[in-house]
């Protein structure tokens, strides 16, 4: 007889179906699992990246804004 230890797993979720669900963990490893196995399945609606609110002036995110903007024609 095997015992499952509970475990957690948090990435960024590539592919589900209605068996599988496929994801990329902190490490970039992929990882698939079996829906059958799962006791608890979770998609939340945060945004992973941190916020950059208050974190440049006003002069700062205009000069980023600008710079990504002149990336566009480079192809």
């Amino acid at each position: 007889q095997t015992c499952a230890l509970p475990i957690s797993i948090t990435g960024r979720r590539l592919n589900e179906d209605t068996y599988s669900v496929q994801l990329i963990d902190a490490k970039e490893n992929l990882v698939s699992i079996d829906k059958s196995q799962l006791k608890e399945f979770t998609v939340q609606k945060t945004s992973t990246m941190p916020s950059f609110k208050d974190k440049l002036t006003s002069q700062e995110t205009a000069d980023l804004i600008g710079y990504l903007l002149s990336l566009k024609g480079l192809n």
